[in-house]
């Protein structure tokens, strides 16, 4: 085995495959510097799929169909899963599930793991194919940094469109991610926490530089975020690096270390919990708007909460309150200005939700 795939490697890299006498000594030692790294690096491609398995385009084991689809404005392609079961009388959590580096993971492969379970549970799916997830010869910062925005542009556009398509419980937006899939998951669902209640990283490749992007402004300590490591992982301490810069930034991050190397995990492991997320963690977001497009000192808010909240007070950030549910509030001169919500729940719990807004500035959601 070894011998074939040295053989295949130096093929690879334009060398001469040696005798299976000379596998591993004489090719390699006579070779020079820069091409036995080359062989090694073919070699390496070769061996990692059988250890975490390439895709497969068999079909599905779901009831209803895969759409391949293109976003509607960057007109690049994903697949979604929508259940049998689907009506537009229940709205159903979306999923959406970020594919590592080719030719290892793949949006088919993703789906495959997938669908089934989706069907099982009443999950709308959907797979982009991206392209900033190369973690194993990943490029230069800005190059990476570039790739993770059109990455961005492409999961919002998705997420966007299937809200206008289909029933979406808003509060029930998460994101998966394995391997070189972290980093399209902790760019965009850092960067849009308003969007993604939960995130789950799958033993995921991580470089601080590549998070160069995500402003400390956009975080929201609220978010909930798991990252899962195996104990033996080639990556393991990348893994540490992300649960280090999270939780250096402040935010509220759970580590799960499992036993093994860099294998894929069951859909049942992130959606658990996602799962225990949505039943056991208050879900709030607070809207500013302008009631009047021609006074932009004046500024009604609202909140979406799930469960419901009973009491609420208002702090505009200028002095002045409000007990009401939706107050519209009129500042006297524009700037910026943190507005904080203490918000009550028929439990008797109490929680605290703040979002800085840009008086003077149009206001549209």
């Amino acid at each position: 085995m070894i011998t074939l795939i040295w053989s295949i490697g130096t093929a690879l890299v334009g060398g001469k495959p040696p005798g299976p006498s000379r596998a591993l000594t004489g090719g390699y030692e006579t070779m020079p510097f820069q091409r036995r790294i080359r062989v090694l690096q073919a070699a390496t491609l070769l061996m990692i799929p059988a250890c975490v398995g390439c895709p497969s385009l068999d079909r599905l084991p779901s009831q209803a169909p895969v759409q391949e689809l293109k976003s509607a404005n960057e007109n690049q392609p994903y697949l979604l899963y929508v259940p049998s079961t689907y009506s537009d009388e229940r709205p159903m959590p979306l999923v959406v599930l970020c594919h590592g580096t080719w030719p290892y993971d793949t949006a088919p492969l993703q789906m495959r793991e997938w669908a089934a379970f989706a069907e099982a549970r009443g999950i709308i799916v959907a797979a982009p194919t991206l392209r900033g997830v190369q973690s194993d010869l990943p490029p230069p910062p800005d190059r990476q940094i570039a790739l993770q925005r059109e990455d961005e542009a492409h999961i919002l556009d998705i997420v966007s469109e299937l809200k206008r398509r289909y029933r979406i419980a808003e509060h029930m937006v998460f994101m998966t991610g394995w391997s070189g899939g972290a980093y399209a998951v902790l760019h965009t669902g850092l960067k849009h926490p308003e969007v993604f209640r939960a995130l789950f990283v799958q033993q995921g490749a991580f470089d601080a530089r590549f998070m160069a992007d995500v402003s400390p402004e956009r975080l929201d300590t609220w978010q909930s975020i798991r990252v899962e490591f195996g104990q033996a992982d080639l990556i393991r301490d990348q893994s540490k690096a992300c649960l280090k810069w999270l939780r250096d930034a402040g935010l509220y991050v759970e580590e799960l270390e499992s036993p093994g190397s860099h294998k894929r995990v069951d859909a049942s492991v992130p959606w658990k919990y996602f799962a225990q997320v949505a039943k056991e963690r208050l879900w709030v977001r607070v809207h500013a708007r302008n009631p009047d497009p021609d006074d932009l000192l004046a500024v009604r808010y609202s909140l979406d909460a799930v469960p419901a909240v009973v009491r609420q007070k208002w702090f505009f950030g200028d002095g002045d309150e409000s007990t009401e549910p939706s107050p519209t509030h009129r500042y006297a001169r524009p700037g910026t200005y943190e507005v904080n919500v203490n918000v009550a729940l028929a439990n008797g719990k109490k929680y605290n939700r703040k979002r800085k807004v840009e008086v003077g500035r149009p206001l549209v959601e």
